[in-house]
């Protein structure tokens, strides 16, 4: 399915750009039944292996929208 091939472009060039600046994505929230798709797109191996996904369910529903949490420190004014 395009889309899910479009959201693992999306999600690999988040992850190179986070690199980029000396970051990295802590977490993903996304509908867990549609993770195996993403793992059956062309970037697959690499969704599995460097992006992580919330492991506990979600407060709401993740099935047309999904969030990228970067790991960035609070700069203290």
């Amino acid at each position: 399915m395009r889309q899910f091939e479009a959201i693992a472009e999306h999600l690999h060039a988040l992850h190179q750009a986070a690199r980029a600046d000396g970051l990295r994505i802590k977490r993903v929230i996304f509908e867990s039944t549609y993770i195996p798709k993403l793992y059956a797109t062309r970037r697959g191996a690499f969704i599995r292996a460097s992006i992580p996904f919330m492991q506990t369910r979600p407060w709401i529903r993740h099935d047309e929208h999904y969030h990228v949490d970067f790991d960035m420190p609070c700069k203290r004014h």
